[in-house]
């Protein structure tokens, strides 16, 4: 359990606008936590704030499935200067999205809800910490954001191919990927002849088995008129899979082994 301490003992001195600002405001609490304590649980409904004075505070969320140790979101050290936690409980009116813990011994002022809006109205200082960090989270999500969406962004060359070419060969490795987009191609193999347009396949995708599994291609593949391509790279596999994944299951199947 935290215990009080005197914040005029703390070995760094507040800034005076938060020195006059504890004066002020009752109900704001001084504790110190010890090494591995809680501060906050992950799923909690609880929406205090606490301002890092002396020491460091790991941020860490529940892992997923099959992981099993927490991830680590962020460290806080005094060395930083003033930070605060909690905020964003309060501000989106939600439960907490990640546990924050002590890391070695810290010390800490525990603040209610009401205390932001005072913050806002009469403490430059702690004002200034929030806006700053407003402004890493917003950072922060937007390269989470746009790390995500590179996940899913396939970006194939596309390209025009003549009646007899032929765009791979039974027993080829399949090396890339083949999205029939318009035209026709006829596939040749040991089961005969087929031609087949992009309403004959799944998403268009002329050799996905091959291509997921990384094996050989079971026809060779031959254009039949004309036909508009587009082509991925061996690379693309993962993306592929997350922008077809009811073409990606379907073809990994057991039964189509």
């Amino acid at each position: 359990m935290p215990e009080p301490f005197d914040p005029q003992a703390s070995p760094i001195p507040l800034p005076p606008d938060v020195e006059a600002f504890l004066r002020t405001q009752p109900g704001i609490e001084p504790l110190a936590y010890r090494d591995g304590e809680f501060l906050v649980r992950e799923g909690d409904a609880a929406r205090d704030l606490f301002v890092l004075v002396d020491g460091a505070l790991v941020v860490e969320r529940a892992p997923l499935p099959p992981a099993t140790a927490p991830v680590v979101v962020a460290c806080l050290t005094s060395e930083e200067g003033l930070a605060i936690v909690g905020e964003m409980a309060h501000l989106g009116t939600q439960r907490r999205s990640a546990s924050v813990r002590s890391s070695g011994f810290s010390r800490v002022l525990r603040l209610e809800p009401a205390h932001l809006d005072a913050i806002l109205d009469a403490c430059p200082a702690l004002t200034r910490v929030i806006c700053r960090q407003f402004s890493r989270r917003l950072r922060e999500t937007l390269e989470a954001l746009s790390a995500f969406q590179a996940r899913f962004a396939l970006d194939p060359a596309r390209r025009m191919a003549q009646d007899g070419e032929v765009l791979y060969r039974a027993g080829e490795a399949a090396g890339g990927l083949h999205q029939l987009l318009a035209g026709a191609v006829r596939l040749e193999g040991p089961g005969g002849v087929r031609t087949v347009t992009p309403e004959h396949l799944p998403g268009g995708l002329l050799d996905l088995a091959p291509y997921l599994r990384e094996g050989p291609r079971p026809d060779t593949a031959v254009v039949d008129g004309m036909a508009f391509l587009s082509c991925f790279a061996p690379g693309d596999r993962e993306t592929v899979v997350r922008c077809f994944p009811r073409e990606a299951l379907l073809t990994l199947r057991p039964d189509r082994a």
